[in-house]
């Protein structure tokens, strides 16, 4: 027998703003969930005590999720909050603490107000009801949007993506560039898995959408994202890869879309390499690149600094002479030098463009990787330089 899914959103106070803050999702029976964390060395409190149980259990009951403060660098009464939290829950759904998952994402270094978290639990817990997406029908977006609401904090927009029995939605707007930003997501399934099988494709979705974005190069203290299988149908491996794959990558994109300040997505593929690695570290050194992302924002084609930052990943070496760069459908660089094209076409199609597509052929193999980065732009120095006052 599968799980039926439970929320209910509520406005806890954290936020200043008085906007929901507060998520709770329930589930009817024990649920199979596979979770990858931040890989940063300074991890929040709700990750090193998530972390400790998923390294334990397969089958959880609920999640909580806060807004607002990321109760990260509060110490050991970081960690005291978040087991109040998954007990809160636990006692208001007759469930054990274990059963209960707990993230927070915010601000870092302040106390998290727990009276009023632990108000909020209650009041969502009084309130849950259905999220079902059997279809992509108005109920489930509005369910979708309203989970993505509660968990934003920077987000310009709601991030949340349905495809056929899989769904799902998530949270990130700066400090990203997950390693597994305060980034956090939940993708769903319908599908009977055996853990293996969900962690295989939890792993392998995972370094090709939310491991292969950018916004800052700043790997945050609190990434969480979980992969949740609810058991309800028969669905063969290939298909449950192929629709959890699209969800994540559909709001690995949309996080991109929505970096702080951002105007622009970069598409970044780099091709003809002699191995995924290869292709995926020279991705990652044009993607993460200050000079290349203020060009995306300036429209300005400047193929130089995308050989550039290609040429930097040390431990791969490329071969400038074989080394095509594009933007869209233009060559600009072969043969070590560049074409003679009409940068004025080019710097008109970045400009009409949202996403803009940089395609670096290295012509050495058959492998390839793709990389979303955003532009760097002047409203993102704005908002980082005063976000704490």
């Amino acid at each position: 027998m599968g799980s039926k899914v439970y929320f209910a959103t509520a406005t806890a106070g954290i936020k200043p703003s008085g906007k929901k803050d507060l998520l709770v999702v329930y589930f009817d029976q024990p649920t199979l969930i596979s979770a990858v964390y931040t890989k940063n060395h300074f991890k929040a409190a709700p990750v090193i005590y998530s972390q400790s149980l998923t390294e334990k259990y397969t089958h959880f009951r609920a999640l909580v999720i806060n807004s607002g403060n990321a109760n990260c660098g509060t110490g050991e009464e970081g960690l005291i909050h978040a087991q109040q939290m998954a007990q809160r829950v636990a006692q208001n759904l007759n469930l054990k603490p274990q059963e209960v998952l707990v993230f927070s994402t915010g601000i870092i270094g302040v106390p998290l107000p727990i009276e009023k978290v632990l108000k909020g639990i209650d009041q969502a817990c009084q309130n849950l009801h259905p999220l079902t997406c059997d279809d992509k029908g108005e109920t489930c977006i509005t369910a979708l949007k309203e989970a993505a609401e509660a968990i934003s904090t920077t987000d310009r927009f709601p991030k949340y993506a349905v495809e056929a029995d899989s769904w799902g939605f998530g949270k990130g707007a700066g400090m990203i560039h997950p390693n597994m930003a305060t980034m956090l997501a939940y993708v769903f399934t319908e599908a009977k898995l055996e853990f293996e099988d969900l962690r295989k494709i939890h792993q392998e979705i995972n370094e090709k959408t939310f491991n292969s974005i950018t916004v800052d190069g700043c790997t945050s203290t609190n990434d969480s994202f979980l992969l949740i299988a609810l058991g309800n149908k028969e669905i063969p491996l290939r298909e449950v890869k192929e629709k959890t794959f699209k969800v994540a990558q559909s709001i690995a994109k949309q996080i991109v879309a929505d970096g702080e300040g951002a105007t622009k997505v970069g598409i970044i593929e780099v091709v003809g390499a002699k191995t995924k690695e290869k292709a995926r570290a020279v991705a990652e050194k044009i993607a993460t690149s200050l000079l290349v992302k203020t060009a995306l924002f300036g429209c300005d084609p400047n193929w130089g600094r995308i050989i550039a930052a290609a040429g930097s990943a040390f431990d791969y070496p490329i071969d400038p002479n074989r080394t095509e760069v594009y933007i869209g459908k233009y060559l600009l660089f072969k043969e070590g030098k560049p074409t003679n094209q009409n940068l004025q076409e080019v710097a008109e199609y970045m400009k009409q463009n949202k996403e803009i597509l940089i395609k670096v052929n290295l012509n050495e193999g058959k492998e390839s990787w793709r990389y979303l980065t955003s532009d760097l732009t002047y409203d993102y120095v704005k908002l980082n330089a005063e976000y704490t006052t």
